[in-house]
């Protein structure tokens, strides 16, 4: 008997993922979790549509995905920068893991801008806005993914394009993904000689690139060891470096290891992925984000939202969602500001 219950104790210890145990599976989904979260925790009941609109005045999202892509997307690039600025955003990045986004993200504020035009036409004459005016516009801005591989001279050229603050680190041809997923066998985008430990030169260049025009680098989905030297790298030449979604499963990072690149200068991605469950992510901890989020310091993340895929709620309904939650669990008004506005616009250089 006593051996039953030994087993069974060890047996909650079972991890689910990286972080999470079965044990903590079951208590999030418990029959009566909905009930205890709500009487453990008076402020949800203060919550309201609505409680989130300040803090997406001024706010920037660095990581949207966006119609036209490689797949389908909830939204198109000018119904998501429409929907940012009536919301009285600052700017939206589109991110493409593949091709250039800053060709299609200069078009868009074009029509964004048009739209402006038009709304404060109408409102100079006292009418009424109609769906297709603006009263205020919004900064669109896009990017270069490198899926393809570590080009400099792709990257220099990408950099020649209006509208471009953000080079996307490999994702699913990067080698450390793989490695990290426990298939080393496939061969991917490298970003680190796995020899001796040090950054390759074409990475190093594109990083100079960055930091030289002043545009942001999102890290990708590799892997600690390859990020330990890359955010090292990126310190000594003063690029602005983003761990990707490093709470999502598929490149999931320790405390321990958000904690160290941090204090090395990166910022820490707590985007709504994965605190929303989905159908992309079904099985999470989202109270993790949360505790990320006060153990790194505010100072050091950045919110966003990672959204855009069809089967997710459009990208500012999830960046809704995430706000409120953040507040329902505990985060202050000014560290949710420094989050949301401040960081995002230090990361992609807007101030400078």
């Amino acid at each position: 008997m006593c051996d039953f219950f030994m087993d069974a104790e060890a047996a909650e210890q079972i991890m689910v993922g990286r972080t999470l145990t079965l044990e903590r599976v079951k208590q999030l989904n418990a029959k009566d979790y909905f009930y205890q979260m709500l009487k453990d925790n008076p402020e949800i009941l203060k919550i309201h549509p609505g409680i989130e609109n300040e803090f997406l005045v001024g706010a920037s999202d660095t990581h949207i995905h966006a119609y036209p892509d490689f797949v389908f997307r909830a939204q198109d690039m000018i119904e998501v920068a429409r929907d940012a600025a009536k919301a009285g955003m600052r700017s939206v990045a589109f991110k493409d893991h593949w091709n250039l986004s800053a060709n299609a993200a200069y078009l868009t504020q074009r029509y964004i801008d048009s739209m402006v035009e038009r709304g404060q036409a109408k409102l100079a004459k006292g009418e009424q806005l109609g769906p297709d005016d603006l009263e205020n516009g919004v900064r669109v801005y896009g990017g270069i993914g490198t899926c393809h591989g570590m080009n400099p001279e792709a990257v220099r050229i990408a950099l020649q394009y209006p509208n471009f603050k953000m080079i996307w680190f490999p994702t699913f041809t990067s080698y450390g993904f793989w490695r990290s997923a426990g298939h080393p066998e496939h061969e991917g985008v490298r970003l680190v000689d796995e020899s001796n430990g040090t950054v390759l030169p074409e990475v190093i260049r594109i990083m100079e690139l960055a930091a030289e025009h002043h545009v942001g680098i999102g890290l990708g989905h590799t892997d600690y060891a390859e990020l330990l030297p890359l955010v090292r790298a990126a310190k000594d030449i003063g690029a602005r470096v983003v761990l990707d979604h490093p709470l999502l499963e598929l490149n999931k990072l320790l405390l321990d290891e958000m904690k160290q690149l941090a204090d090395l200068g990166a910022f820490v991605g707590t985007y709504c992925q994965p605190m929303i469950p989905s159908l992309y992510q079904p099985v999470c901890d989202p109270m993790e984000t949360i505790k990320t989020m006060q153990e790194i310091g505010p100072e050091r993340c950045i919110i966003g939202t990672d959204f855009g895929q069809v089967m997710h709620v459009n990208s500012l309904d999830g960046m809704r969602i995430f706000l409120r939650a953040l507040l329902a669990f505990g985060m202050k008004h000014e560290e949710i500001f420094m989050m949301v506005r401040d960081n995002p616009a230090k990361l992609m250089w807007l101030d400078d």
